[in-house]
């Protein structure tokens, strides 16, 4: 792969990383937010407590998520500084641009024949 196309990916890769870590951080807030919550006594019939724990999980989930995908991205980074980016950790042979240009921050272990047989 050219250098430039390399540049190009890492660009990409670091806007990513900007725009997911920028939503780990929000969900690092609202759980924040919603387990602070929590400690305030209610009222209400039904109390926060109940119904906040479902919106904890559910961002728990998110979080986790989104965490792996920002330490995918961060992995490809350093494939675009080391020189291994686009090629398969497995067999060495280059990855198909179409499928780097759908999930640039993707595992490098994927089967490059299997992409191109499945029309990625």
């Amino acid at each position: 792969m050219s250098p430039q196309k390399v540049n190009q990916f890492r660009s990409l890769l670091l806007d990513m990383r900007d725009r997911v870590g920028g939503e780990v951080n929000r969900v690092v807030e609202a759980l924040h937010e919603e387990v602070n919550a929590n400690v305030n006594i209610s009222s209400a019939p039904v109390h926060l407590a109940d119904v906040a724990g479902e919106a904890v999980d559910a961002n728990v989930q998110v979080l986790q998520t989104e965490r792996g995908i920002l330490d995918d991205i961060t992995a490809a980074i350093a494939r675009t500084a080391d020189g291994t980016f686009g090629r398969c950790t497995e067999c060495g042979d280059d990855i198909p641009d179409v499928r780097l240009r759908a999930i640039p921050y993707a595992a490098p272990n994927a089967n490059p024949v299997a992409i191109t047989a499945a029309g990625m």
